[in-house]
């Protein structure tokens, strides 16, 4: 899972500023994915979803846009 290094910051950025927000459950993320970071669509929603067991993230939809460069960066997400 190559893409692992790359999605636990972001759920755990994610799940810090929800939990601050009072958040029940993060509903939908979006992310900009650097396709130069050599990660797959298919690949990552996978990864994201088995990382995202047992914290605010689970059962989020997750919405990827890619574009030229080396990030991945949230764009935003929304929560209950």
């Amino acid at each position: 899972m190559h893409e692992t290094h790359l999605i636990e910051p972001v759920i755990e950025g994610i799940s810090t500023h929800a939990k601050n927000e009072g958040a029940k459950q993060v509903l939908t993320v979006r992310l900009m994915v650097g396709e130069l970071t050599g990660v797959k669509e298919e690949s990552f929603k996978e990864t994201f979803a088995v990382l995202a067991k047992g914290t605010l993230l689970e059962g989020a939809g997750l919405e990827l846009t890619f574009f030229p460069g080396t990030k991945i960066e949230v764009v935003s997400f929304d929560i209950d």
